[in-house]
């Protein structure tokens, strides 16, 4: 006979075998496989099990230390009424004015253009005198829903964001930024209408970056993946549901890119920092100077990601048919020849260690076809 203590002992043991099975049994479920190509009614079955909220699709099949939130549709932020709305449209003509750059040559959607994503289409953008940066042009979607800003995370806010290109020698130049301001006080409508929001007869940088950050909160919009994870199955076809599948289990991609916004919010080291190279960029470490954050950059959202190319922190990836190729080989590498001593020594062995969210797969034909298809719905 067990004493009270230990038939509960047996009882949780089994309890928690039980569990491990059940769970088992789940895994195998979101396992589910498929033919290569998979057959009407294989999509058929697959769909059902993703006809009821997020909360009720198969779990993600993830990798160690993954920091999953579950998909679901992005709430839209409230449309801005009375001087929030004025504000904005301030911001909207301020985004197409060249006035706040030095030369009088550049505004903000010069690098943001509205038909090409909020991006610019180019794999880095050129600013004043022609000068070309050494990042991709972020496209704007969602910025208005973000905590951190720039591919590295160092703007905290769209307000402290702005101030980033307006200063920069690269991009608008100004030296002064005082000078922005004096700018747009000068254009006597400018004036007047900052006037009826603040109550002053003068016009602040603030006033000028506020403005700005209103417009950029406005810019996101309703998605097809919004409406079929809010209960609209018509929104996506059986193949965008086959690859939503791929999405959160063989390829991997739910690991970094999940949530209402598809970013884990992190960052992470994807094997492009190209240490030791001409096109070096050690990510988040210009920020933080820590030598743990070489080649850290912060996951993207993936929102509206089939207007938005080309890809990565550098635009070297063309098409989003590349960019399932690169991570299907896990990522990219950091050459053991790149090797250096001495202060860049730490450098070097943080560079080279990829993010544990990474590891290597491989798509059949449709399988990729599908997971790209997934992608657009995006």
């Amino acid at each position: 006979m067990f004493d009270g203590s230990a038939g509960r002992a047996v009882a949780l043991a089994a309890v928690a075998a039980l569990a491990v099975a059940v769970v088992g049994s789940l895994m195998r479920a979101d396992r589910r496989q498929l033919s290569d190509v998979p057959t009407p009614g294989e999509l058929k079955e697959l769909r059902k099990l993703y006809a009821g909220t997020p909360a009720t699709w198969p779990r993600p099949l993830l990798l160690p230390g993954a920091n999953f939130t579950e998909m679901a549709p992005l709430r839209l932020l409230p449309r801005p009424e009375g001087k929030e709305q004025k504000l904005v449209q301030l911001g909207a003509e301020l985004f197409n004015d060249p006035r706040l750059s030095a030369s009088g040559h550049f505004a903000c959607q010069s690098c943001h253009n509205r038909r090409l994503g909020w991006g610019d289409g180019l794999p880095t953008s050129f600013g004043h005198g022609r000068a070309e940066g050494r990042r991709n042009a972020p496209s704007l979607f969602t910025v208005g829903y973000k905590d951190a800003l720039f591919w590295d995370g160092r703007a905290a806010t769209l307000e402290e964001q702005a101030l980033g290109p307006l200063g920069d020698g690269r991009e608008m130049a100004n030296a002064e930024l005082a000078g922005v301001a004096q700018r747009v006080a000068g254009v006597t409508t400018y004036r007047a209408r900052f006037s009826a929001i603040t109550g002053r007869d003068d016009v602040q940088l603030s006033d000028v970056v506020n403005a700005l950050a209103a417009f950029q909160r406005t810019l996101e919009r309703q998605t097809r993946f919004d409406r079929f994870a809010a209960g609209d199955q018509k929104a996506l076809s059986d193949e965008e549901v086959f690859g939503l599948h791929l999405f959160r289990t063989k390829a991997g991609c739910a690991n970094c890119h999940n949530g209402p916004l598809l970013s884990d919010g992190k960052v992470h080291n994807i094997g492009l920092s190209f240490f030791g190279r001409k096109m070096e960029d050690l990510g988040r470490y210009g920020v933080t100077g820590n030598p743990i954050d070489a080649g850290d950059f912060r996951t993207p959202t993936l929102r509206h990601v089939s207007v938005t190319a080309p890809y990565m922190h550098n635009g070297i990836i063309p098409n989003l048919r590349g960019v399932v190729g690169f991570y299907e080989g896990g990522g990219g590498r950091v050459r053991e020849e790149r090797r250096e001593e001495g202060d860049r020594a730490p450098l070097f062995e943080a560079a080279r260690q990829n993010s544990p969210q990474l590891r290597p797969f491989k798509l059949t034909a449709p399988e990729r076809a599908a997971l790209v298809a997934f992608l657009n719905t995006l």
